[in-house]
C-alpha cells in the first residue's frame, strides 16, 4: 500500500499548546533490540512491540518537564532529503545515578520515547540504523546544578518521529500474578505482569479483570514445573488459535476490548 493524499483539517481546540509531557523519558539501546516493528503504510504509526533481547530492558530517565524539547527537521539536497530527530531535556542535580548514566550511555545508538500526559501518545525518536547519540552539558554554580542532555541523530533518516503504540519492556514488572490464578487482575494498569509457576498442576488462564478498553498488557512466563497456559477456548483471541504456554523467557502481549456491554476479549498482538 502507498500513502493516499488526504486533507489535513484543524485538529481541535488548543492542539498547538506546548508542554503536556510526562517527566519520565523511556530510553533503549538499539543494540539490545531483538526485533523492531515495522511502520504502517503511511510511515508514522507503529502498532507492534519493540522486543528486547533476553535480559535486556528499557530504562526511564527523569526530565524537568518544561525543559523537554522534541524536534525534527528535513535535511539534504533536492530529491535526497531525510529527517533529523533531536530530543533535549534537563535533569536536576549531579547524583551518581545521572553521572553513571552519562558515562555509560555515551556512544550508544539510542531510541527515545516521550509520552504525552493527556492522550498517552508515545512519540518515538531514532531508528535502528539511525540511532540518537548522547551529548551533555553539566553545570553546578550559584544558580543551577543540572545537566542538559541532548539526544540527536548524526545522520538523516528516511522517517519522521513515530507514533509508537506498542508496549514497554522494563526490568521492573507492573505486577506479579499469584500461583494458580486463572483470571488476571489488571488493576495495576498497562504493562508487564509476571506469572508464577503453579503449585500442583498446570492451570488455564481464562480471562482478565479490571482492564481498560484499548489497554495493552504483557504476560511474562514463569517457567517451572507447572507453567500456566492460555487457549483459544475462553476470552483470548490467539493468533492462529495457537495455545501459549508460560515457559521461562516467553511473553505474550494482548489488547483489551469489549465484545458486549459487560463482556471482554483479549486480542493477541505478539508473543515470544
Amino acid at each position: 500500500m502507498t500513502y493516499v493524499k488526504t486533507s489535513v483539517p484543524k485538529p481541535g481546540t488548543n492542539k498547538g499548546t506546548g508542554g503536556d509531557k510526562k517527566d519520565l523519558i523511556t530510553l533503549f539501546d538499539f543494540d539490545d533490540v531483538l526485533t523492531f516493528p515495522a511502520r504502517d503504510a503511511n510511515g508514522i504509526v507503529i502498532t507492534g512491540d519493540i522486543v528486547m533481547k533476553p535480559g535486556a530492558y528499557m530504562i526511564q530517565v527523569y526530565a524537568t518537564k518544561e525543559s523537554i524539547k522534541l524536534s525534527q527537521k528535513p535535511e539534504g539536497d533536492t530529491d535526497a532529503k531525510g529527517f533529523m530527530h533531536t530530543l533535549e531535556f534537563s535533569h536536576p542535580g549531579s547524583e551518581d545515578a545521572i553521572e553513571e548514566f552519562l558515562q555509560n550511555w555515551t556512544n550508544r545508538n539510542i531510541g527515545a520515547i516521550v509520552e504525552n500526559c493527556s492522550t498517552n501518545k508515545k512519540r518515538l525518536a531514532g531508528l535502528p540504523c539511525a540511532g540518537l547519540q548522547l551529548s551533555s552539558d553539566s553545570i553546578d554554580d550559584k544558580d543551577n546544578n543540572k545537566t542538559t542532555i541532548t539526544l540527536a541523530m548524526t545522520q538523516k533518516a528516511a522517517y519522521r518521529i513515530a507514533n509508537y503504540q506498542g508496549t514497554f519492556t522494563y526490568s521492573e514488572v507492573t505486577d506479579t500474578v499469584d500461583a494458580d490464578d486463572t483470571s488476571i487482575d489488571l488493576t495495576a494498569g498497562e504493562g508487564r505482569y509476571q506469572l508464577t509457576d503453579g503449585t500442583a498442576a498446570v492451570v488455564v488462564i481464562t480471562t482478565c479483570t479490571n482492564a481498560v478498553v484499548g489497554g495493552k498488557y504483557t504476560l511474562i512466563g514463569s517457567g517451572g514445573t507447572y507453567p500456566s497456559t492460555i487457549t483459544k477456548a475462553n476470552d483470548f483471541l490467539l493468533a492462529n488459535g495457537t495455545t501459549w504456554t508460560a515457559l521461562a523467557g516467553s511473553e505474550i502481549t494482548f489488547q483489551a476490548f469489549k465484545s458486549d456491554t459487560a463482556a471482554w476479549k483479549f486480542l493477541e498482538l505478539s508473543r515470544k
